[in-house]
């Protein structure tokens, strides 16, 4: 006889991704809105990873980066910046700085943390895929051309 006060286990569907998709997601949106946004009040906004060393949070919506405008960033105000002064500026400052790159970070501290060599390289090849795809959308100079960026 079956009882009838147990439940059904409830039917789990996948919904999660893994950082590896979520990072691909977040690299092709970026290149495709050609900006990302990141905080900022007399400094650019940073975090600490879980090991205390220092990153850059950037976001791929302005959404995303409002829910963090709180606490110890309630004065910052959230900046685009241009895909390409990202690739030609940003990126080689983080290098530099041994600064790595948080994505998307949440209010619960969950985020996808690139180290900027990655994330350079992962926009090049990205970039030069839509390249050979549709070059006529390189020409307003918008997006930063593949083989000027440089990795070294």
């Amino acid at each position: 006889m079956r009882n009838p006060y147990q439940r059904k286990a409830a039917k789990t569907q996948n919904n999660t991704y893994n950082a590896q998709e979520i990072y691909k997601q977040f690299v092709e949106m970026i290149v495709g809105q050609g900006y990302v946004h990141a905080l900022y009040d007399d400094g650019w906004a940073l975090c600490a990873t879980p090991t205390g060393q220092r990153a850059f949070a950037i976001w791929q919506s302005k959404g995303l980066a409002k829910l963090l405008v709180k606490d110890n960033w309630v004065n910052y105000q959230i900046q685009e910046i241009s895909l390409k002064d990202f690739v030609e500026k940003v990126i080689p400052f983080l290098r530099q700085e041994n600064t790595i790159v948080s994505m998307d970070l949440t209010p619960e501290g969950q985020n996808v943390l690139v180290a900027p060599e990655k994330l350079l390289l992962d926009i090049k090849n990205y970039l030069y895929w839509i390249y050979v795809q549709k070059p006529e959308l390189f020409k307003d100079a918008k997006l930063p051309l593949p083989r000027n960026i440089r990795l070294n």
